[in-house]
């Protein structure tokens, strides 16, 4: 998987079309490992929506077999 193949997931998860990703520190994502948590095993940081929104998201493997998925609104 590449950030464009997570940006286009992430863009169906969250019905909104994903113009970036960026790490949980904000920094742009070059590849998948800036956005690598090892626990809980998965994937994580902030992106930009296509209207300028800002989210914080979380996806993360439970049981070793399905994807869990959260995203909320970055403040500020």
């Amino acid at each position: 998987m590449t950030p464009e193949d997570l940006k286009a997931d992430l863009s169906e998860r969250l019905g909104q079309r994903v113009s970036e990703l960026f790490t949980r520190e904000g920094n742009p994502v070059v590849e998948m490992t800036d956005l690598y948590q090892p626990s809980p095993a998965g994937f994580g940081g902030q992106l930009r929506l296509r209207d300028g929104s800002r989210m914080a998201w979380e996806l993360w493997l439970e049981d070793g077999e399905s994807w869990n998925f959260h995203a909320s609104p970055v403040v500020g």
